[in-house]
């Protein structure tokens, strides 16, 4: 009886990981975007800004991001820049801090990249 409950309670764990990996799935979204540091003209440092039809809005990259923009993008240096690019993303449900000028910091919503292509 003991085993018989060790394996329900496993075949029910297992169905929840499969059920998690299906919700991910389906929370990664894909835009264009234009990825940008604009801090030497007072914005602000590397992070993505969305323009669709009724919104504009800003995105930073989670630091685990960073290698897989870095792979398709190059070496992130420069105080000004402006890449447009078609992006694989999903929302890691935390802010993250971007440096702006005159000192300002703002909060922005992080992702994490799964993919991402200069255009």
């Amino acid at each position: 009886m003991k085993t018989l409950t060790i394996v329900f309670g496993l075949l029910l764990a297992w169905m929840g990981c499969d059920n998690q990996n299906d919700i991910l799935k389906a929370e990664v979204q894909e835009v264009d975007a234009v990825w940008s540091n604009q801090l030497a003209s007072d914005g602000c440092a590397w992070h993505f800004t969305v323009i669709s039809a009724d919104s504009t809005f800003s995105l930073a990259a989670s630091d685990g991001s960073l290698k897989t923009i870095e792979k398709a993008l190059g070496k992130l240096e420069g105080a000004y820049s402006f890449t447009d690019v078609h992006l694989k993303y999903s929302l890691t449900g935390a802010k993250k801090e971007v440096q702006c000028g005159w000192g300002k910091k703002v909060n922005y919503d992080e992702i994490e990249v799964h993919e991402i292509v200069k255009k």
